[in-house]
């Protein structure tokens, strides 16, 4: 299916965007650290409550301005919606469902990078606040570097121990494979980053949260607009589509090409537990926590007239 062919494109290349302008970005930070404070020498309490609107800046001109370009790029998803559904035998009083809406959409897409804002909004003060109590306590300055570092992009963070980074390589590259070796490996690096070199690493980070919502982001998007539509039309039946891979929840699996009309769909969310789950809105939150399933308005009458 060309929508879930689009979608999966653009959650792949936007994690991985993401991804770029963090290590980016923690190279930025350390970078006006060093050269404002003289490598730590110079660091006061007044200094830094000065270094917060430069921290501000950086996280702005790079986080931020990458995720106004990543949502931007949603207008893709209406484009396949509109040629997923322009083709089915919709009667003339859901036509309604091939016609854009340029406010929702704007609206849709203003949600989505706020939630990139308060991502952004939050590791501004972790950071922040890392170098105001470092000036303090007289921090040495390689430990609040290292502690930025892990506040940015976790145990991803940039480091001169090869082994690090050869795992972060192995990690980055086969991420999105669907074979199951290679995933159990990807595990395996996993795992030993944690416990080997990142035992003293918080897991919460900017990394985590961000390419986690430029995933989640996409989806609900998605979700929310065919929602949209369905209300819009009248319609109150929805397939739920995608494809299976290996890591496909068996929930998915089971529901998968199912309609569901919309109290179905919202008593089995609310009433069943499932591994992953991640909330009791099935349009919103659908397999869970980076589920790639969606749904999209189908009425039971469309079945026959296709089969015709």
């Amino acid at each position: 299916m060309a929508k879930q062919e689009t979608i999966n494109r653009l959650i792949d290349t936007h994690e991985e965007r993401i991804i770029g302008v963090l290590k980016k970005l923690e190279d930025d930070i350390i970078a006006e650290l060093t050269k404002s404070t003289q490598g730590g020498v110079n660091l006061t309490t007044q200094l830094a409550i000065q270094l917060r609107p430069n921290l501000k800046t950086l996280i702005e001109q790079n986080y931020l301005k990458e995720a106004d370009a990543l949502v931007s790029e949603y207008d893709q998803i209406i484009k396949e919606y509109q040629d997923l559904i322009r083709p089915l035998p919709i009667p003339t009083r859901f036509k309604t469902l091939t016609k854009p809406d340029l406010k929702i959409i704007n609206d849709l897409k203003y949600l989505s990078f706020s939630g990139f804002e308060d991502i952004a909004n939050s590791f501004l003060d972790t950071i922040a606040n890392e170098v105001y109590q470092s000036a303090v306590i007289g921090k040495p300055f390689n430990q609040m570097v290292k502690n930025i570092r892990g506040a940015i992009n976790g145990v991803y963070q940039r480091s001169n121990e090869d082994a690090i980074n050869r795992l972060v390589s192995y990690i980055e590259k086969n991420k999105y494979s669907d074979n199951a070796s290679i995933i159990a490996r990807v595990k395996q690096a996993r795992e030993t980053l944690h416990s080997k070199y990142a035992s003293d690493v918080l897991g919460e980070n900017m990394r985590k949260y961000a390419s986690q919502i430029a995933h989640d982001s996409i989806m609900q998007f998605d979700g929310q607009f065919t929602k949209y539509k369905g209300d819009e039309a009248g319609i109150t039946s929805f397939k739920y589509t995608g494809t299976n891979i290996t890591t496909t929840r068996d929930f998915c699996r089971r529901n998968l090409n199912r309609v569901f009309t919309e109290e179905e769909a919202r008593d089995v969310w609310a009433n069943q537990s499932w591994r992953g789950k991640s909330g009791t809105d099935p349009f919103v939150n659908r397999g869970g926590y980076r589920c790639r399933h969606s749904f999209i308005p189908f009425d039971p009458e469309w079945e026959s007239l296709l089969e015709e």
